[in-house]
């Protein structure tokens, strides 16, 4: 069969949709995954410093690992950690379009590699808050460059059974630098190549050393380096029912990319009209990032906790407040974000009932529950000493990362450590993205009024410390330490009255409340809505007399608990009276988690 020869057309077309490849994963890691490349980079450690690739050296893969983690601190820019992954990606497609020979009429075959691994890198979700070393999401990028290396090596020595012995023996070899996942992608890309092109021997040869290396390399390979770049191990240990995505994903990612490209012999030499080459080749290609992208959607809760969680690591407090509005569904993260951003505006006691608080656990993953953000609520909560004992845990069991150093150094900051701040300033000021803000706060230890003048939020942590922590505060709630402590500074006054009203704890509430600073003159809303709400549940408005609770709050809670009591049984309840009424503190006592409303619904739902 004649082959005609591929257009300049088709030729121009391909470098289009190369064009267009490049610009779509550069935006769409930007725009729609900025926090989570945010959020990975947050969980990243790099370090510019001998003793880190000491350490680093010991683990197996430690030079992917260095490269990769490398990499990801540009996600401290997202637009700039995007356009480099974006570039990796675009990478990988010439290379297999040259080293497998695709031509114009198949070009679209060269694109499915980048597309795999754009999956892979975009589909972790819950998972890298308990995947400590995230750097795996490049690195599963890395190990397609390494493969593709050893494939190039293969066809240079004229694809024989010596060069197929040799080059797996030395991608075995090369594995307690490189790590057990990159002899494996690499391995199985000759043995498939081999395969498809009839070479029985020495694709046999690839798969079962690379098999058998794989299955050694993951047995005794280090915990934490190596089987996390497939989803904590191949074989060994094997991984939860938590991880099975996150393995099955990026297993069979890398299956589909070795096995389209190394298919290829087998039609390559197919023709189909020029008429049909680009909009075929198109239109597949739509089509498959088409179905990355709904594969790779996160859940919205995790898009709203990602999004709070960036903003507060960047100290972005108005603008948290701006966009928490809009943020409906609630989950414990995004509870505790809240209040982070409405302490640091001065906003706490104003607005922290007027959002959504009807949230179940049980809709979330497992993790979510976890106090993932203990360490800055603590902090933002007045208690350094905590959340420095909380990070000083988390850093050396489990989770090394440039935040936890910077809340650290916050901590001991607030505290008046100034000597222990420095420690930690110093590991962050060898970092490039951490630096400026590592410097700033150095230059101000010997006079640190002059960094609490620039930044406020420090201030209100150290106004509102109690007299002595306890970090009883983990087992026994909030209430249980500043109950402890009667004259407590106006700020710390409040968060106690407010950890009352969250509990519904009216009765102490209206009791200590006459020890609040401002009671005589004027009170948040929510607290004169606590209180007018306890005079109705009791029916004696005499309790009304000592505080200054406005006839408009009066008005509203008889109109609130009026309508509660007409329409009780309406399953619609909560979204009505949140139209009608809005959120706030009579619609939290309501309807939110451990009210009567709720509770009966739960047990209806248990029920059935």
């Amino acid at each position: 069969m004649k082959i005609s020869m591929p257009s300049n057309k088709n030729q121009a077309v391909r470098w289009g949709f190369r064009i267009l490849f490049f610009l779509f994963s550069w935006l769409y890691l930007y725009i729609a995954k900025e926090d989570y490349l945010f959020k990975i980079q947050d969980n990243n450690y790099f370090i510019f410093d001998p003793s880190f690739v000491d350490e680093l050296s010991t683990k197996q893969a430690w030079i992917i690992a260095w490269i990769s983690r490398f990499i990801l601190q540009f996600c401290y820019y997202p637009i700039l950690g995007a356009a480099i992954i974006a570039v990796l990606l675009s990478g990988v497609e010439l290379i297999v379009s040259k080293l497998f020979e695709i031509t114009e009429r198949w070009f679209i075959i060269g694109f499915i590699p980048s597309i795999a691994l754009l999956t892979a890198f975009c589909s972790v979700t819950y998972e890298f808050f308990d995947i400590f070393d995230t750097c795996f999401v490049v690195a599963n990028i890395l190990i397609f460059y390494y493969a593709l290396f050893l494939f190039f090596l293969y066809k240079k020595s004229k694809e024989t059974i010596l060069s197929a012995i040799i080059i797996s023996i030395v991608a075995i070899i090369l594995t307690v630098w490189l790590g057990c996942p990159s002899a494996m992608v690499a391995l199985s890309m000759i043995g498939c190549h081999a395969l498809f092109n009839k070479k029985f021997a020495q694709g046999a040869i690839a798969l079962l050393i690379g098999g058998l290396g794989s299955y050694l390399g993951a047995k005794f390979a280090s915990y934490h380096i190596l089987p996390s770049f497939i989803g904590y191990s191949l074989f060994y240990p094997w991984p939860s029912i938590y991880y099975t995505t996150l393995l099955v994903t990026t297993i069979t990612t890398q299956i589909i990319a070795i096995l389209t490209i190394t298919s290829y012999s087998l039609y390559k030499g197919k023709s189909i009209s020029d008429k049909f080459t680009w909009p075929i080749n198109c239109s597949v290609g739509v089509i498959l990032i088409a179905i990355m992208v709904l594969f790779c959607r996160f859940p919205y809760t995790l898009k709203e906790e990602l999004r709070l969680q960036h903003l507060a690591h960047q100290s972005e407090w108005k603008q948290m407040v701006k966009e928490m509005k809009n943020m409906d569904a609630s989950s414990r993260v995004i509870a505790a974000y809240r209040v982070i951003a409405l302490i640091n505006t001065g906003e706490l006691t104003q607005k922290v009932f007027n959002y959504h608080y009807s949230y179940s656990l049980s809709n979330f993953k497992k993790y979510n529950e976890e106090m993932v953000y203990y360490p800055e609520l603590m902090l933002y909560a007045s208690f350094p000493q905590i959340s420095y004992r909380w990070c000083m845990e988390v850093f050396t069991d489990s989770q090394a990362s440039m935040n936890i150093l910077k809340i650290m150094a916050l901590s001991a900051f607030a505290n008046e450590e100034y000597n222990l701040a420095k420690r930690y300033l110093t590991l962050l000021q060898k970092s490039w993205f951490y630096k400026d803000w590592a410097d700033d706060m150095a230059e101000c230890l010997d006079h640190p009024e002059k960094y609490e003048k620039r930044h406020p939020e420090v201030t209100n942590i150290k106004k509102g410390r109690p007299f002595a922590e306890t970090t009883g505060v983990f087992t026994k709630g909030a209430t249980s330490v500043y109950d402890r402590y009667m004259a407590l500074p106006n700020i710390s006054a409040e968060r106690r009255l407010l950890t009352r009203m969250y509990r519904r704890d009216l009765d102490n509430f209206e009791k200590e409340i006459k020890h609040y600073p401002l009671v005589k003159t004027e009170l948040p809303r929510c607290m004169q809505e606590a209180l007018m709400m306890k005079a109705v549940l009791t029916n004696n408005p005499n309790i009304l007399k000592r505080y200054p609770v406005s006839q408009e709050v009066r008005d509203y809670v008889v109109r609130f608990t009026e309508y509660y009591k007409k329409h009780h049984e309406d399953p619609q309840l909560p979204l009505k009276m949140k139209e009608k009424f809005g959120y706030s503190y009579c619609h939290y006592f309501a309807f939110g988690i451990g009210a009567e409303y709720y509770n009966n619904k739960m047990k209806e739902k248990d029920e059935k």
